[in-house]
């Protein structure tokens, strides 16, 4: 049970580790978006 458990709690902390890893990526990619939309002089339509 214990090795059980060690594991399922291993694989939750990667699973953690990764969503916080991804939260970061689509912010920082968010922000270029928003700074090359604001450089932009053309009109630009996102879909959100």
């Amino acid at each position: 049970m214990s090795n059980g458990y060690r594991t399922l709690s291993q694989h939750l902390n990667d699973l953690k580790k990764e969503n916080f890893s991804l939260k970061l990526r689509i912010y920082f990619l968010e922000e270029r978006i928003q700074q090359k939309y604001e450089e932009s002089s053309e009109d630009v339509y996102l879909r959100g």
